[in-house]
């Protein structure tokens, strides 16, 4: 669940990281700068100013619509994260003017099915990029606290864990499957069990990445 509105009350109790003046981009279009905090129950970004002016509106993420977060190094360091939900927001339609009924026009020539399987891109930008590795530690810790039972599997499974994908593309340094997507995840996990049974052919494998 995304709970969107125009007044703003600090979290006050269960923060675990917050970081001041954090700029927001959802899908590559800057919606403001305000204050990012992570709590046990939510992550809550607001209480700053728009991008085009004014109070910012205010964003709480409940951490089931969160299916993935990662320590973004380019186009410029950010906390990444995908929503498993479309995020509308009336300061984004009119920021993109009359481009957002074209883009929606070519979204349906995609491969991907945007009705079916409905995602927001966000970045958190922080002022001072030192404050990425305990943003990254805080999502981690309180995404911990929320698991899915879908996706419980046996303690040993190691493609249930948040993992380091040191191999990856570097513009990910990190990144951790969260419970918002059990569909996307179960199939995934089938997939590698179906190709682990005929051996360990762990090279095979690219390491799981966020998506564009």
């Amino acid at each position: 669940m995304v709970v969107l509105s125009s007044s703003f009350a600090a979290p006050v109790e269960g923060v675990l990281y917050e970081s001041p003046l954090t700029k927001l981009l959802v899908n590559n279009q800057e919606l403001g700068t305000a204050t990012l905090y992570i709590t046990e129950n939510n992550v809550v970004w607001g209480g700053g100013v728009g991008a085009t002016g004014g109070n910012s509106p205010t964003i709480s993420l409940l951490y089931p619509t969160i299916s993935l977060h990662a320590v973004q190094r380019e186009p410029s360091p950010a906390l990444y994260m995908v929503l498993n939900y479309e995020l509308r927001l009336p300061e984004l339609t009119q920021q993109g003017g009359g481009d957002a009924q074209n883009d929606e026009d070519d979204d349906e020539d995609d491969d991907f099915d945007a009705d079916t399987h409905p995602i927001t891109q966000l970045r958190f930008i922080p002022q001072n990029e030192a404050d990425l590795n305990p943003m990254y530690s805080a999502m981690s810790q309180g995404q911990g606290l929320h698991p899915d039972p879908a996706d419980e599997v046996d303690d040993e499974d190691p493609y249930m864990d948040g993992e380091e994908f040191d191999d990856a593309d570097e513009e990910f340094e990190d990144a951790e499957e969260s419970n918002g997507a059990p569909d996307e995840a179960a199939a995934r996990l089938r997939q590698l069990r179906l190709e682990n049974a005929n051996g360990p052919h762990y090279e095979d494998y690219e390491d799981a990445e966020a998506t564009e």
